[in-house]
């Protein structure tokens, strides 16, 4: 309308006025890339000020870096300490990487676009505001973070329950119940022996919130995600020892660990002993109904979840079953549940009234969101590292903790070189000198479920009655 109104010309022709926003982004870049080289020359010259003492000037060293505004070019001193070993001071003070170009501004938001969308779109995303990464480069990045939290993990867990040491930063949220629930999702491989990989996840959270509005919605409250595809580590030591980063579990009097009847679900019972064990409405209503029909698996599963026996047993003994393998299937499934009495509701469980908690069961939306929108479908496959490490992202993205590991300094991975001098022992006692110290299992924390956990592995006997 404007167009046949008013007629301009030069920078102001109307082709040049509709692209006045990318216009104007592109010198405020240009301009913060100018800024940028400034600011990281003047730190350089600070740090050359408040150089440590023994710290000879070698040289000067050129680098090209990936900002969220663009490409910028900085000259920085390289050092020589006193040992002979090189330092780049500017590199270290702001967290650069060697050999990688995008700063950890730049790896944060290259891992969260790349755990929320495929690597191409993510680069697609990026060349809108001026960053020119490859999808490759764009993976590496999100590998990198990923890898980064897993060796974290295997090294933590390596620490408390082999060497029975204390958890590292421990948390101090106190809470007086705990729910959980988990569940797996199976992932396509790419050029490997086997075909799938089950990628676990699980939930940890405090209760319940009902959301205003006239629909009844609720919502977890102080929801914790926790992903796995790691083989050198079991599940649950790797969920309770992220879990006891955020709460105090020796504060925790009752553990209720929920999913769909898997063993190794199941198995949550014995990293935190005394839990209590809730087959989700949705797998057991869903198996009563295949094998029974509609009405009878409705009544059959009200028998089982309430711990009406007896009414449970007159159904499975005269209710007709329906045709078909998978019918047949779910019908012994259902019969195991009724004789090892694990369908019963956990608030029956426990003896209080079911209007205090909720059934159990939100782990297949979660499972859904959290893993199976960005790794199932659409001829996505993986390998095993690389299923792990998105499987850790998305974790680190779901916790809000992605910026902190890609802020992370650089660590170095040179073994330490191993003593071979032979030292003599001295041994008064064989007795003595044979028995291991854990100082752990008597601290403060010997209460906590991972230290019950670690107790039950050094000394079998002392399980849970």
């Amino acid at each position: 309308m404007g167009a046949n109104i008013v007629s301009l010309e030069g920078e102001f022709a109307q082709e040049e006025a509709q692209g006045w926003e990318g216009s104007v982004f592109r010198q405020v870049c240009e301009q913060g890339r100018r800024e940028a080289a400034e600011y990281l020359e003047a730190l350089d010259e600070a740090l050359f000020e408040q150089r440590p003492s023994g710290f000879e000037v070698a040289g000067f060293r050129e680098r090209t870096i990936v900002t969220r505004f663009g490409e910028v070019r900085i000259r920085r001193r390289l050092y020589q300490d006193g040992r002979g070993r090189y330092h780049l001071l500017l590199d270290e003070y702001v967290g650069l990487s060697a050999h990688q170009a995008a700063t950890p501004e730049m790896q944060a938001i290259c891992t969260l676009l790349g755990s929320a969308m495929s690597f191409r779109r993510a680069t697609d995303v990026l060349k809108r505001w001026e960053v020119g990464l490859s999808s490759s480069s764009c993976w590496r990045l999100l590998q990198r973070t990923g890898e980064a939290a897993a060796s974290a993990e295997v090294a933590a867990v390596q620490a408390v329950f082999e060497r029975g040491e204390r958890v590292p930063e421990a948390g101090e949220r106190k809470v007086e119940r705990l729910y959980m629930e988990a569940d797996g999702v199976y992932v396509r491989l790419q050029r490997q022996p086997q075909s799938h990989i089950e990628v676990r996840s699980a939930i940890a959270y405090e209760g319940w919130e009902r959301l205003a509005g006239a629909r009844e919605a609720y919502r977890l409250c102080g929801k914790r995600v926790y992903c796995h595809a790691n083989e050198q580590v079991p599940f649950w030591e790797g969920a309770s020892l992220a879990w006891a980063r955020h709460w105090d579990l020796s504060s925790v009097r009752k553990v209720i660990i929920g999913g769909d009847g898997a063993g190794w679900i199941r198995a949550g019972g014995e990293a935190f002993p005394g839990a209590i064990w809730h087959l989700d409405n949705f797998h057991l209503a869903r198996s009563c109904g295949r094998a029974y029909g509609a009405q009878v698996g409705q009544e059959l599963y009200g028998a089982l979840r309430t711990g009406r026996a007896t009414a449970a047993q007159e159904w499975l003994q005269n209710a007709p079953l329906r045709e078909g393998k998978q019918a047949q299937r779910d019908a012994r499934w259902v019969n195991k549940i009724a004789q090892e009495g694990w369908g019963l509701d956990w608030r029956i469980q426990l003896g209080i009234a079911m209007e205090e908690g909720r059934g159990l069961g939100c782990m297949e939306g979660n499972q859904a969101q959290l893993l199976a929108a960005r790794m199932k479908h659409k001829g996505r496959s993986w390998s095993p590292a690389g299923a792990h490490h998105m499987a850790k992202v998305r974790e680190l993205w779901a916790n809000q903790e992605l910026d902190a590991w890609c802020y992370r300094m650089p660590r170095n991975d040179r073994p330490k070189r191993r003593d071979t001098r032979r030292r003599r022992v001295q041994r008064t006692d064989l007795a003595d000198w044979l028995q291991a110290s854990v100082p752990v299992l008597h601290g403060p924390a010997e209460n906590d479920p991972w230290v019950q956990r670690l107790r039950q592995k050094i000394h079998p006997s002392h399980l849970p009655n």
